[in-house]
Formats: structure tokens, C-alpha cells, sequence
């Protein structure tokens, strides 16, 4: 397989179908092995039953469901843990990011990177449509915070965007270490791939502010509580698991 996609979903029954339609139509102009790994985050609506039916009349998609909802950064890592493919990518059900920009991810795996992200925040970054100034401003104190909270991040101008590519096996020992199961995830996974030495990449990709966006403002204090755990975490050994990880070196 060469490459598993992973689509967090919570009420999403009007827009999953046209995500992962758009999806297999671009994969399929690659001629890429692939997999759609569509993850229903204890949806309200009719989600996971619209994943099913995607399901039944294509097996590249795979139906998961969480049960109940738990977030993002749980139903992440659920479809990675899930994976198979040499590659893994998670992207939104809006597709903010386009599709195509894989391949601008790929080419730095192809060079040798281990983890390669989307960013808003470069200079060759194409914003489409911005976010609301306000949006751009906390988001931008975030990003301060983050790099002032977690040294390992230092020099990363957009941990946040839901835009990621891993190697497989790369995603399949890291993820099990992860401890956020909301917004937070972002930043703590590219921590934990730093610190065992794995290969970063921050990529400027094309990106469309969502009008449907699920972050609120109460999140935005929630995700410094969770910046706060990651660095407490990391202060107790919390990530230190060289039985089922090990450096990069190692392997």
C-alpha cells in the first residue's frame, strides 16, 4: 500500500462524501496504491452512517468509529494506528489544504524527511482565503507560546495545520506515545518525533480558511492547558519508551 489517508470526522454527513470523492479522484489520476481510513468521532448526525455507505461501494474506504466522541487528536490516532500504507497523511474533511499538496509533502520524504507538514505561515504559503484577523492574531500568540512552552519545537512558525505526512512506520511508533486527544496532538506528535531525532520538514502549502471551523474560543486556553502537559510529560520521562520506540539511530 503506498499511502493511507486519515479523515477525522464529527458531524460531517453533508461534506464527508465530497472530501473523500475528491480524494480518490486525485489519488487515483497518481495511480498510487492508497487507502481512505474515515474515522466517525461519535457524530450526532449521520456520519458514520454515510462513511458506511462510502465503505460498502468502495473497499479502499475503511469505516472506523471511536464509539463516542473523544477528539480529534484521539480519532488522529486511531486511523494512524490503523494504517497499513508505506505513507500516511491526515487531512480535514473540509480540505483546507488541498489534496494536491501531497505531493509537495512527498518530495521531501523522497529526500529523506521522516515527517513532512503543511504551513500557513512561510513565505511561499498561498492563503487563499484568510482567517479572520482575530484568528490570526491568537494563532499567532499560540505559536509564540508554543515555542516558548516545548524547546523541541523551536523555529516551527505552524505546528496546527491539519495538513501531515508521516512514513508509516515512523507514525505507527510514535502515535502510541501520544497523550492529547484534542487540538493539541499537533504540537505534541511533532515534539515526540523531534526528540527521537526524526526528520521534520515544515512545507508552505495552499491553504482556504473554513468558514466551518470547529475551533471556538474556549479551545484556544485548552490548548495551552494541553502545552502545559506536553512540557510536564516531557519533565517526568512520560515519552521515554525505548522498548517501543527507540532513536532513530536504532533503527
Amino acid at each position: 500500500m503506498d499511502l493511507s489517508i486519515v479523515i477525522p470526522a464529527f458531524n460531517e454527513e453533508h461534506d464527508i462524501e465530497s472530501c473523500v470523492t475528491s480524494i480518490i479522484s486525485y489519488l487515483e489520476g497518481e495511480k498510487l496504491q492508497f487507502e481512505i481510513l474515515a474515522i466517525d468521532d461519535g457524530s450526532t448526525d449521520h456520519t458514520l452512517e454515510q462513511i458506511r455507505k462510502l465503505s460498502a461501494r468502495d473497499p479502499r474506504i475503511r469505516a472506523l468509529t471511536n464509539g463516542s466522541n473523544h477528539g480529534k487528536g484521539y480519532t488522529v490516532r486511531h486511523g494512524m494506528l490503523e494504517s497499513t500504507g508505506q505513507e500516511v497523511l491526515f487531512t480535514d474533511v473540509d480540505l483546507s489544504t488541498p489534496i494536491r499538496e501531497y505531493l509537495k509533502l512527498k518530495e521531501f520524504l523522497d529526500q529523506g524527511a521522516d515527517v513532512a507538514f503543511g504551513s500557513r505561515a512561510l513565505a511561499k504559503s498561498q492563503l487563499k482565503k484568510k482567517q479572520p484577523w482575530y484568528r490570526i492574531y491568537l494563532g499567532r500568540l499560540a505559536n509564540k507560546a508554543i515555542q516558548a512552552v516545548v524547546p523541541a519545537l523551536r523555529g516551527i512558525k505552524d505546528t496546527q495545520c491539519g495538513f501531515k505526512l508521516f512514513r508509516g512506520e515512523v507514525a505507527r511508533r510514535i502515535f502510541p506515545l501520544q497523550r492529547i486527544e484534542r487540538w493539541g496532538f499537533d504540537f505534541e506528535i511533532l515534539h515526540i518525533a523531534r526528540k527521537y531525532g526524526y526528520k521534520v520538514v515544515e512545507v508552505p502549502v495552499e491553504w482556504s480558511h473554513s468558514g466551518d471551523t470547529r475551533i471556538r474560543f474556549r479551545d484556544y486556553p485548552r490548548t495551552l492547558q494541553e502545552l502545559i502537559r506536553v512540557r510536564i510529560a516531557e519533565s517526568r520521562g512520560l515519552y521515554d519508551e525505548p522498548e517501543t520506540i527507540g532513536s532513530k539511530s536504532a533503527h
